[in-house]
């Protein structure tokens, strides 16, 4: 199986223009250390299971998409779109662990890991489809959460930091906030660090509603 078209250049381009070398977009990669950082926070100080699948989501994302922009290929986008999905689903299996505590938790964590494959392997087929089944995934999540009258004030910020840092990742890709040649911080990168905080948010978030809702964690 030729596997090689993994190593061509990545379909989705965003402002900084391509170096040669090693790490082909400086800007859009060391910004990843804010999700990466609220990843492993997160895994230190989590007490349930599905909080540090949260944690490894966020963890995972950023490792992924540092790839993808160091490396620009397609194989790096790819990993990028499953941090995507990983930790969209993780808030996903967060809320309904909320509503139904007693269902197993390794049950939900392996349906969170086999769904955000599908949806990433759905997404290789056409880029313009990932960022509308993300978009769609986000709204549904609200929606649960104001059903659930649980969005509190972590929550909001959580909301708003994500609805400000997506505003630059458009921006960024629309060219309307665009220096190629700026290596060191990019609306992308923008977009980056300020995941670091969305990841954390919604950590603090789901660490308060469900002690509020079935307990504290007692040494899970």
């Amino acid at each position: 199986m030729d596997l090689s078209w993994l190593f061509e250049p990545a379909r989705m381009q965003f402002c900084e223009e391509t170096l040669p070398g090693l790490i082909k977009h400086p800007a859009d990669t060391w910004t990843n250390i804010s999700p990466f950082i609220a990843g492993l926070a997160t895994l230190v100080v989590a007490k349930r299971p599905l909080e540090r699948l949260l944690g490894a989501s966020a963890l995972w994302t950023g490792l992924a998409s540092a790839y993808f922009h160091a490396s620009n290929t397609i194989l790096g986008e790819t990993l990028d779109l499953s941090g995507m999905f990983f930790f969209i689903l993780s808030i996903a299996a967060l809320q309904q662990y909320r509503a139904t505590p007693w269902i197993g938790n390794a049950t939900v964590i392996w349906l969170v890991v086999f769904a955000a494959i599908a949806l990433t392997v759905l997404s290789t087929i056409s880029t313009v489809l990932a960022s509308p089944m993300f978009a769609a995934l986000v709204v549904l999540v609200i929606i649960r959460g104001i059903y659930d009258r649980k969005l509190g004030p972590w929550a909001w910020a959580m909301v708003w930091s994500f609805v400000v840092a997506w505003a630059f990742w458009w921006l960024d890709f629309l060219g309307i906030l665009c220096v190629p040649g700026n290596h060191i911080l990019t609306g992308h990168g923008v977009w980056h660090l300020l995941n670091g905080f969305v990841f954390w948010f919604t950590f603090l978030h789901f660490r308060e509603s469900v002690d509020r809702h079935v307990g504290p964690a007692e040494g899970v």
